[in-house]
């Protein structure tokens, strides 16, 4: 979504020509082309494209497909897509799914391995170029800085199997295009959260990773469960979270270079008993504490905790042992520069808050009569 806004803004202003084709499914609900139509038509559209959603929406054309299914892929692109035109493909679709079931092995495998492959498939015998975009943490569990090139990162083990095959796919994308000699680039942000740069501010249509650990104390504050909670957080641990519009602009800016590979993500990453304790006091939870080591005697709302989101999000939030090299970054996104997260932390948990960290009633709001 961010990404399409961020190119709809270069065509408006001229500095970019030509088709954008969003490959996306339909579904029972939407077609692929009113998908389109619910984004652009939508009440949280950055001011950039004020006014100029009509005339930008002409260069769009929807190509209705499932990453999952290579059959109706490769039908989708051409019947849509003429073989002669040269193309620029952005690839940002996938699942974060974080869980360490064989379910979500499944599903992350299905959607960010096999999709991936899928629409490289889809796509022999046309001229192109690939922009994958990945993840910060397909270098998994690393000791030191992290530099962009992750194909000569030492062996390492990884969290779950989302980061597992992020990193798998990276390979695949490297080899498949070295041997078809077709220009790649590899971007990783680091987590994402909602719009801090363009307003209207704060935005984000989806409440998952990082709000996910946030819902889990909003959900404690409206439950008004006033047990203590000993949160296992290390003072020195680090989170390092980037806007959605940061992310979007630095990718279509790739659009224009041949960068290669590039970590996005914040080059001040923010102490996490820092963070968490802002956040928390937006969120009006108070009955939270900080440990350096689980305790023992876990009462009923801390036993839950640790079995759930703190199982899922531990190795993220207790993240203190690799940093990302943005050297890289800064010198390719001049002048653009990153927002300074802690200014924002309050806005972007208030935003979560008033729509009660539910998707739907963003939709909702989204598209209403009424406003928001």
């Amino acid at each position: 979504m961010h990404v399409l806004y961020e190119l709809l803004g270069e065509m408006s202003r001229g500095s970019l020509a030509g088709k954008i084709l969003p490959v996306l499914r339909g579904s029972s609900s939407f077609t692929a082309s009113q998908r389109v139509d619910r984004v652009l038509h939508n009440k949280f559209v950055p001011h950039f494209l004020a006014g100029r959603v009509a005339q930008v929406r002409q260069s769009v054309f929807p190509v209705p497909a499932d990453l999952c299914d290579l059959a109706s892929l490769k039908k989708a692109v051409q019947d849509s897509i003429p073989a002669r035109e040269p193309l620029t493909v952005i690839h940002s679709a996938g699942s974060v799914n974080l869980e360490t079931t064989q379910e979500a092995r499944d599903d992350v495998y299905a959607h960010n391995y096999e999709g991936t492959l899928n629409l490289l498939r889809a796509l022999d015998g046309y001229a192109f170029r690939f922009i994958y975009i990945g993840t910060v943490f397909s270098s998994g569990i690393q000791q030191g800085r992290i530099g962009d090139d992750y194909m000569g990162l030492p062996a390492h083990t990884f969290r779950n199997p989302y980061e597992e095959s992020k990193a798998k796919v990276e390979i695949e994308v490297a080899r498949y295009c070295e041997e078809k000699g077709i220009r790649f680039q590899i971007l990783r942000p680091s987590i994402i959260c909602g719009r801090v740069m363009d307003e209207p501010l704060y935005y984000t249509p989806k409440f998952d990773v990082f709000y996910g650990w946030l819902k889990f104390f909003w959900q404690l504050k409206k439950a008004e469960l006033h047990s203590p909670l000993r949160l296992c957080i290390h003072e020195k641990a680090t989170m390092n979270v980037v806007p959605v519009d940061f992310v979007a602009k630095t990718i279509v800016k790739a659009v224009h270079s041949h960068v290669g590979q590039l970590n996005i993500a914040n080059p001040e990453a923010a102490n996490t008993v820092e963070i968490t304790r802002a956040t928390l006091e937006h969120i009006g939870y108070e009955n939270a504490s900080f440990v350096n080591s689980i305790p023992t005697d876990l009462n009923r709302i801390e036993q839950f905790y640790y079995k759930t989101v703190g199982a899922l999000f531990d190795s993220y939030i207790n993240n203190d042992a690799s940093i990302y090299d943005c050297s890289k970054l800064l010198s390719f996104i001049s002048p653009i520069t990153m927002p300074p997260m802690r200014e924002h932390i309050g806005g972007i948990v208030d935003f979560a808050k008033k729509f009660n960290f539910d998707e739907r009633k963003i939709d909702q709001a989204a598209h209403s009569a009424n406003g928001w």
